[in-house]
């Protein structure tokens, strides 16, 4: 017990330091020197001159620039505001003050809500953390036109005292003029002060909220329209996929503002809205294009001319939330690069190898996994660990850059048994990431668990560039050239295409114009919101009235793993009838990424029935297991345990693979004790996968 009152007494949150605000500056493509037109002035104009400099560069360049520079200049309060419904999320985006901005994550009761919260804290690393529920005087209710209507007004609170008597930024001013957000974004206009794309939506699609911030941070015109009548798992029609380009082209136009070519004021789309990722324009398997490659064309299927890049922002409130957030945030400074192609061409294009040094160069801590290091093997081993850094610098994420071939719900890397990675296999992170794949198929379903690209949105990439269908090795932008590309601040969605390339595949999910470089100038304090709770204080009087499962709750929202870690262990050991199966369930994650696999494993038998078999815990179990396998080869008794426990947790999704890792290990002390745990599975299989089943029975026998 004076252990938990010691625990209780030294749970604190880390302090934030506040960063040094660089120059404005215009930055310069792949490391080369910046002509004198741009060097002149730069880190000394007003914005507007800063983007008169923009205009004069490279049109493809353009959007990403604007993209960049409006994140540098806007002020950051060192806090994160978690909010559990509309009411409050629209509350705390209107206590935005033009470019004085902090991050608001929703919180939807669900373990992947709760987590994407924790990763974004345990990055942006905040002063302090504080719930709003059920505050301000907005109520998201009502019909279509009603709700479009509190969205505008929202919208415009947020970004009308970005208008006024500009100030040393030459944005803003001490004494805003009300207005609305057409009428604030139209007079920046004038000033030559244009955000780089349009943002459309549905109010009535659970994405609107991502929307709202993207639109309020980078000064984008916001449109409605009606989604399409069509689950997201299923491709959009031809004449869907036209209607929202038709859509886009009528919100550009509305802006006044020149849109029809690559290099004007309006260069970019986000789509936030749940409908088709692709679209299927024809009776063949293969006749299938990406919506975000689509939309941005002109003519029938695209076929014309690209005025625009574009990306989609999808998921419920919270996920949407969470790539908006991330987006604007976070600065992209450490990279992770599995390289699973051969060094013989075409594969030695795509050299992850190039892409991981072109990184460095451009002071990012890099991980890199090549030739010899790059076997399925080696995936599993390294995937004990999380994938990024928490202790770097406060706003860190991460660029996850992986060659592969595979299909929607495999990966396949040299070695292994069959060489196939399953969406089980796929790491925690510990920061949020952003993500470009080469391989096909990854995003054919994206909001489904059971795929390459619907697993790893889940375990945190914020912005996506995969395939949604077959493209061919050519259509993927070689990997070094990813890296260079978006060194030189080229925005998302444009570095992830070639530039004059036909509508294909390649499609983008989140935020499109994701930039590396500043964030914004942390400021120092913070803001008063009345009625807001300190998630720290609340957690330690939960504490000191022993309700420990809320108390973990919030101690993960903190992204305090180590707090999270002590407690479970001292409670498992001390008060083992206070570490109930909810508890379990709030520490399971922590005690991973802390590196407490056995206890993990004891805080397993700990969960309900119910609670083995969450998607989350399993994974955890499975990611944990060639540690948990290695350290149990001398010990009987953890052999024991952890041979019960994988076998009664098989994932339904990859079971051959799964119980083949178990009865590889299980068949040094009996052959036929291994091949049961495989022909267990027998009865639930299809004739392809008894087939495979067979396959993995003879690897055993060998």
């Amino acid at each position: 017990m004076k252990r938990l009152i010691h625990l209780m007494s030294v749970l604190m949150l880390a302090s934030s330091v506040a960063c040094a605000q660089p120059d404005v500056v215009v930055p310069t493509p792949m490391g080369h020197d910046p002509d004198s037109s741009t060097s002149d002035s730069a880190g000394t104009g007003t914005l507007a001159s800063v983007f008169a400099q923009i205009n004069e560069q490279d049109p493809i360049r353009r959007a990403g620039l604007k993209a960049s520079v409006l994140r540098q200049v806007q002020r950051v309060v060192p806090i994160v505001v978690i909010v559990e419904n509309a009411d409050s999320y629209l509350h705390a985006i209107e206590n935005w003050e033009g470019v004085v901005r902090f991050p608001v994550l929703w919180d939807d009761g669900t373990s992947r809500s709760r987590e994407d919260i924790a990763r974004f804290v345990r990055s942006f690393d905040p002063e302090h953390v504080i719930k709003l529920n059920g505050l301000g005087s907005w109520s998201w209710i009502g019909n279509r036109q009603e709700k479009q209507d509190i969205f505008e007004q929202v919208l415009s609170k947020a970004i009308n005292q970005i208008a006024g008597k500009p100030n040393s930024t030459g944005i803003g001013g001490a004494n805003p003029i009300e207005m609305g957000w057409e009428e604030s974004l139209k007079d920046l206009a004038d000033t030559g002060i244009v955000g780089p794309g349009i943002v459309i939506t549905d109010v009535l699609d659970t994405a609107w909220p991502g929307a709202l911030a993207v639109s309020a941070a980078r000064l984008q015109p916001i449109s409605f329209v009606t989604i399409p009548d069509s689950p997201m798992r299923l491709p959009l029609s031809s004449e869907d996929g036209d209607a929202l380009e038709r859509a886009a082209e009528h919100a550009a136009k509305r802006t006044g503002r020149s849109w029809d070519a690559i290099g004007d004021d309006i260069d970019m789309v986000t789509l936030a809205m749940n409908t088709g990722t692709m679209i299927k324009t024809g009776g063949s398997v293969r006749a299938r294009l990406s919506t975000t490659d689509r939309v941005g064309r002109t003519e029938s299927n695209g076929a014309g001319e690209r005025w625009a890049w574009c990306g989609q922002i999808i998921g419920n409130e919270s996920q949407s939330v969470y790539q908006a957030m991330c987006a604007l945030f976070l600065e992209i400074d450490q990279g992770f690069v599995w390289d699973g192609y051969s060094n013989k061409p075409p594969w030695s294009a795509y050299d992850g190898t190039k892409a991981a040094d072109a990184l460095k160069e451009a002071d990012l801590d890099v991980e890199l996994y090549d030739q010899p290091r790059y076997t399925l093997e080696d995936w599993k081993y390294r995937m004990v660990r999380p994938v990024g850094n928490a202790e770097g610098k406060p706003g860190s994420s991460g660029l996850f850059l992986m060659n592969s071939k595979g299909m929607s719900n495999m990966f396949q890397l040299p070695g292994g048994n069959e060489g196939q990675g399953k969406p089980g296999d796929i790491p925690l992170f510990d920061i949020p990431m952003a993500m470009h794949i080469v391989h096909s198929f990854s995003l054919a379903k994206p909001a489904a668990r059971t795929t390459v690209g619907g697993r790893f949105l889940e375990r945190g990439v914020y912005v996506y560039a995969g395939s949604v269908d077959e493209p061919f090795l050519g259509a993927f932008v070689q990997t070094p050239m990813i890296a260079n590309r978006l060194i030189g601040k080229i925005a998302f969605a444009t570095a992830v295409h070639y530039d004059n390339a036909d509508v294909w595949k390649i499609t983008v999910i989140g935020d499109p114009l994701v930039t590396f470089g500043s964030a914004g100038q942390r400021l120092d304090g913070g803001i008063k919101i009345a009625g807001a709770i300190d998630v720290d204080a609340e957690s330690k009087q939960l504490l000191k009235d022993q309700s420990f499962a809320n108390a973990m709750k919030n101690l993960v929202l903190l992204g305090n793993d180590s707090a999270v870690a002590r407690l479970a262990i001292a409670l498992m050991k001390e008060q083992p009838e206070d570490y109930t199966s909810s508890a379990a369930m709030m520490s399971i994650p922590s005690l991973f990424r802390e590196g407490e696999y056995t206890e993990m494993l004891n805080a397993y038998d700990r969960l309900s029935p119910l609670g083995k078999v969450d998607d989350l815990m399993q994974d955890i179990l499975w990611l944990s297991s060639p540690y948990l396998l290695a350290r149990s080869a001398d010990d009987p008794d953890l052999r024991t345990h952890v041979g019960a426990m994988l076998r009664a947790n098989i994932r339904e999704n990859q079971s051959i693979e799964d119980a083949e890792t178990l009865a590889m290990f299980l068949r040094d002390q009996s052959v036929d004790q291994a091949v049961g745990v495989l022909e267990a599975l027998r009865p639930t299989l299809n004739e392809n996968q008894r087939k495979r089943l067979d396959k993995a029975i003879a690897r055993i026998r060998k």
